[in-house]
């Protein structure tokens, strides 16, 4: 029925990195999970890692069998959790759901390498940590902003790294503009969230003024190596942040 290559790990290291920074960040604000809520959102997880390459691939082409029966199969443990806690994970799974639609609009019309698809696709894993944490637990008014966090921020860097790319016509100055979306989480979050902030805001400021731009494999390299660590980075410093909040430290 799947084609040989359909369950693979993804060769991108970034992609793995937001989908599991997505699940762990789920996590860390979820601390009071039941072990039968964290099999499944695993389960749900492990099945996006590994049909992730295939779908990127091939979507393209949605229409496909195999790619149809492919995403049935990620969706069965949504449908699993719809069943077992209701109308939130319909609220959980939303975000990627319409990043996913629109991802296949670019796809289908063969643009799914633009600025636009790779923002969507990457923003499609992102988004995910609002599913993940509706399985574990429920989405409040704070995890909800915690995601947003961690969406502005993706969609940033992505913008960010195209930025610095001389054969992308991007202007330096998106990157730090999208980033400034994520202060509005402010009005409700205590100041603390700030912390995990203010390296990428100097960055993304910093990149108006002073944007290198790079054109050689192994500059680009470079810069994706560099700045899967500064995302890495971002992130630990948020899961941080979070368990503090969750454990009422502060």
């Amino acid at each position: 029925m799947f084609p040989k290559n359909t369950f693979r790990l993804p060769r991108e290291k970034s992609s793995v990195g937001i989908l599991t920074f997505s699940f762990l960040l789920a996590v860390f604000s979820s601390l009071n999970f039941k072990w039968s809520s964290f099999l499944l959102a695993l389960i749900s997880y492990l099945l996006f890692l590994l049909t992730l390459d295939f779908l990127f691939e091939n979507s393209a082409k949605p229409w496909n069998i195999n790619y149809m029966v492919t995403l049935l199969l990620d969706a069965l443990p949504i449908f699993i959790a719809i069943a077992l806690n209701g109308t939130i994970v319909l609220l959980g799974i939303l975000p990627s759901l319409i990043c996913t639609s629109v991802y296949l609009i670019f796809a289908v019309r063969r643009k799914g390498r633009s600025v636009q698809a790779l923002v969507l696709g990457s923003s499609i894993l992102a988004g995910l940590y609002y599913y993940f944490t509706s399985i574990l637990s429920y989405l409040s008014l704070t995890k909800a902003l915690i995601g947003f966090l961690l969406f502005s921020y993706n969609a940033a860097e992505v913008l960010y790294v195209e930025s610095r790319l001389t054969f992308r016509n991007m202007d330096p100055k998106y990157p730090f503009l999208i980033f400034l979306t994520s202060f509005l989480a402010f009005i409700y979050l205590p100041l603390y969230f700030v912390l995990p902030l203010i390296e990428p805001s100097l960055r993304f400021f910093v990149n108006i003024f002073k944007n290198r731009k790079f054109s050689k494999y192994e500059e680009i390299n470079a810069l994706g190596i560099k700045e899967f660590i500064m995302y890495s980075l971002f992130f630990i410093f948020l899961c941080l942040i979070t368990v503090i909040y969750e454990l009422k430290i502060i």
